[in-house]
């Protein structure tokens, strides 16, 4: 309506009064500056920060700095053994199938249940004895402690599995990640790490129960910044959580509700054979390098096997050096070995340009907007391909989450706040597989 009056007004003073616009315009731009420093300062300003640095990694020059202090201008930590792996192009990936069980093993149960059966039980049996590939490995973190029991046994109840299709379930292949417990993790009056054995038979007792639990050798016998996040891509790569073949492998944080047929559907775009690693970048911390936080981070098969490689030619003082897993996780990404494509006349961690042709091909060239922004989606040297979720996972009371994919905060580390979170967001949903899928569902 008033628009006439504002291009009249414009026309009229811009040839007239030039400073007066510089002025209005300058100042336009420190109030649009103050409010982003007084949004970045408050609890949860870094979410902001991150959110306006995946519009644009320019961003990261010019916005102000929260109370996390500035991101990092150095680069990352380097680590030899992942950079001399086999280059992910060398892991080809299997096709699924129909269901293909060990030893002759034949499904005992059909899909239907009683009131008095264990839905979850009968799926979880049928599910420890097959052998073909999986379309993804959801690999739930959890603890030896005595109260995790009760959240596993939540998630249980209402499993990843009961948003699939009775006859799609072989493809999905879910486990609890966890290590050993020693009287000292939970009864610190004892002063030894010596086995707690109740605990660990009454783990024992689960695991035969239910067959879904990743047990790994980890310092101290349980941790999350000592190992655990390299034990487990080590153990997956290996073989070690069952020996099945997948697509994808994602780490999920227990207080981490996700609506799983809008993550599968989202997987659908990507093609596994590639190179990608997967999450949110909302709650990351910017004075690190980037990375994905830790409530969901996944990876396709040939990047999980390079890493594996990689990590076992690593020292157990390496892997066991205290860090937070989810940066680790994103440093090892700048890590990769480079591909084919990148000709070398050395494996020497000197930077020499001269010895990398092209020159993008130097794994210690930094980003084009530096080590405090966020790197290319697609990295030209190794092929990774960096998919960011963005507002589509995050933290609860954070605005400019959707969280239409996954949700996660400390409402939800109890069992019940985490059934009350899931009860609105995903009770009910069914994943409905593409079209190209149905060869493989089980008759």
């Amino acid at each position: 309506m008033h628009l006439p009056r504002v291009r009249q007004f414009l026309r009229l003073t811009i040839p007239r009064r030039p400073h007066a616009i510089v002025i209005i315009f300058t100042l336009l731009l420190l109030i649009a500056y103050f409010t982003a420093w007084r949004v970045f300062m408050c609890n949860h300003g870094r979410w902001y920060w991150n959110w306006m640095v995946s519009l644009h990694p320019a961003l990261a020059l010019i916005l102000p700095i929260g109370q996390w202090g500035g991101p990092p201008d150095n680069p990352p930590r380097w680590i030899q053994e992942i950079y001399d792996a086999p280059h992910m192009s060398n892991f080809k990936i299997r096709e699924f199938s129909k269901p293909i069980w060990k030893n002759d093993y034949h499904p005992k149960y059909s899909h239907s249940t009683t009131k008095e059966e264990d839905p979850y039980l009968k799926i979880a049996e049928q599910n420890h004895h097959l052998k073909s590939p999986s379309l993804i490995k959801l690999h739930i973190f959890s603890t030896v402690h005595r109260k995790a029991y009760h959240k596993r046994a939540m998630i249980r109840k209402h499993s990843p599995l009961f948003s699939i299709p009775p006859e799609y379930r072989h493809l999905i292949e879910v486990k609890f990640v966890m290590g050993h417990n020693y009287h000292l993790y939970e009864e610190p009056e004892h002063k030894d790490w010596t086995i707690n054995e109740e605990m660990e038979l009454a783990l024992k007792e689960e695991q035969d129960k239910y067959g879904d639990l990743l047990r790994l050798e980890l310092i101290h016998g349980e941790n999350l910044r000592e190992g655990k996040i390299l034990e487990w891509i080590r153990a997956v790569g290996d073989g070690e959580d069952g020996g099945r073949e997948s697509c994808w492998l994602f780490k999920i944080d227990d207080d981490t509700v996700l609506n799983y047929p809008a993550f599968l559907d989202s997987l659908m775009d990507f093609d596994p054979q590639k190179s990608y690693y997967l999450g949110t970048s909302l709650n990351r911390w910017p004075v690190f390098h980037h990375h994905f936080t830790g409530m969901t981070t996944g990876f396709s098969w040939p990047v999980v096997k390079t890493m594996a490689a990689g990590i076992n030619k690593m020292s157990r003082q390496e892997i066991e050096a205290w860090w937070d897993d989810d940066v680790l996780t994103g440093e090892i990404m700048f890590c990769l070995p480079s591909g084919p494509w990148c000709q070398s006349s050395s494996r020497s961690t000197d930077s020499s340009a001269s010895k990398y042709s092209p020159a993008y091909c130097d794994p210690h060239k930094p980003p084009f907007y530096g080590y405090g922004s966020n790197p290319p989606d697609l990295d030209r040297r190794t092929g990774l391909i960096r998919y960011d979720y963005v507002r589509h996972m995050g933290d609860e009371n954070v605005r400019i989450v959707k969280g239409d994919i996954g949700i996660h905060g400390g409402s939800m580390k109890p069992p019940e706040g985490w059934e009350k979170e899931y009860m609105a967001r995903v009770e009910g949903k069914i994943w409905q597989p593409p079209s190209w899928m149905h060869k493989f569902a089980e008759v």
